[in-house]
């Protein structure tokens, strides 16, 4: 898995909350996008600048 914005392949972690987590939703520790992906599609929910 890599992130979509920077291509990033080592730090994708499951985006955490101080009240829980999603369960699909994916954050880049590199550049701090957070996205979804479902069935073979990525939707980006917030794009941070690199």
């Amino acid at each position: 898995m890599k992130c979509p914005h920077c291509d990033n392949k080592v730090g994708i972690e499951i985006d955490m909350h101080s009240d829980g987590y999603a369960k699909d939703l994916l954050e880049c520790t590199s550049c701090g996008t957070v996205w979804l992906e479902k069935a073979s599609q990525i939707i980006t929910v917030n794009k941070q600048a690199a």
